[in-house]
């Protein structure tokens, strides 16, 4: 069964451990942050700032820094990135060079007197398959699991498309349904487990602003009034579902609503994606993520941010930050709700 990590068990397991609180000398360095995808140009800017004390009184923004010298080497490579306009510490790469899988990099921040540098190994590959389960057996009942098509989506140098079905699941409420991570799997994946220490799942909902009328004889937002609600929103308000999800978040006007996309992180294989993975109805963008060594030290110390002194693992030398990278597999899927016939 698949080890997964929401912030409600994440929360659980930590409330019973002990952190090693030390005191640590505390040193101004440079904070960098940056990820490579194999296959891929670089997507998002390289991000660049000094450190604060947790005592320094002074503005976040005022921590971004926007003349380092910013350099990304490997594969007969040399790239200097250079600074965004109108974004202080961000850089970015107009070269469209494309990062290979199974390649080391290497970052170079240098900024005045100081030099950081971090190495991250792409991942080479990111194999799925999707498994014929056996029928889920709950309170003698059996229900069947689907296979569904992972190999939907085809990805190349210059284009991101749909190339096959994208097939349909049913989410089902209630019991054997939504009452925990070993409820009915909507399906299961399953991926090379032995090439990785920690895989991320990314549930995208497509459809997720949708907006229309609430249902009837439900009034989301508490107002008396059969107004414009996000239509696709998997609205639940029955105890267990809030111990597992938590309260929605809500608008100005009181709609709820949940955050899009939700990742997951993951071990073990293979991987029953149940209710937990899904908060909308509508097309969903599944990604499966390997990611790299340093990815995997750097949650691997205080995952869920529960204490601000513990510093996480970083692999950025004399500065702080991570420098990381990953191997991306993409496919499709329907999530409809389950209507009893």
């Amino acid at each position: 069964m698949s080890k997964l990590y929401p912030t409600l068990l994440l929360s659980i397991f930590l409330s019973s451990c002990s952190f090693d609180d030390g005191a640590i000398d505390y040193e101004e360095k440079l904070t960098v942050w940056a990820n490579l995808q194999a296959n891929m140009p670089l997507l998002d800017t390289v991000f660049v700032s000094r450190s604060a004390r947790l005592q320094e009184n002074v503005n976040a923004d005022a921590l971004w820094l926007d003349d380092a010298q910013v350099i990304i080497s490997g594969d007969s490579v040399n790239l200097t990135l250079h600074a965004v306009e109108g974004r202080p510490g961000r850089y970015m790469d107009d070269s469209f060079y494309f990062f290979k899988p199974g390649v080391s990099y290497q970052l170079t921040v240098i900024h005045g007197a100081d030099t950081v540098r971090a190495t991250t190994l792409i991942p080479e590959k990111m194999n799925i398959q999707s498994v014929q389960a056996e029928p889920f057996e709950c309170q003698g009942n059996s229900y069947p699991i689907k296979s569904v098509n992972v190999n939907n989506i085809s990805t190349s140098l210059d284009s991101f498309g749909v190339t096959g079905d994208i097939d349909t699941v049913y989410y089902r409420k209630g019991e054997c349904f939504t009452e925990s991570f070993a409820s009915y799997p909507l399906f299961v994946v399953d991926f090379n487990q032995e090439d990785y220490q920690t895989v991320r799942i990314i549930s995208y909902a497509l459809d997720a602003d949708s907006v229309g009328l609430e249902p009837e004889g439900w009034d989301y937002n508490g107002n008396l009034i059969r107004d414009s609600v996000f239509v696709n929103l998997i609205y639940d308000t029955t105890n267990v579902f809030r111990l597992w999800k938590g309260p929605y978040l809500r608008t100005a006007k009181n709609v709820p609503y949940r955050y899009n996309p939700w990742t997951w992180n993951v071990e073990t294989t293979p991987v029953n994606m149940s209710w937990l993975f899904f908060d909308y109805y509508g097309l969903h963008l599944i990604t499966f993520q390997a990611t790299d060594e340093a990815f995997y030290n750097y949650l691997s110390g205080d995952p869920a941010g529960l204490n601000n002194y513990v510093l996480p693992e970083s692999n950025v030398e004399d500065g702080y930050g991570l420098f990381s990278s990953s191997y991306s597999t993409y496919f499709m899927v329907y999530i409809a709700p389950y209507e009893e016939n």
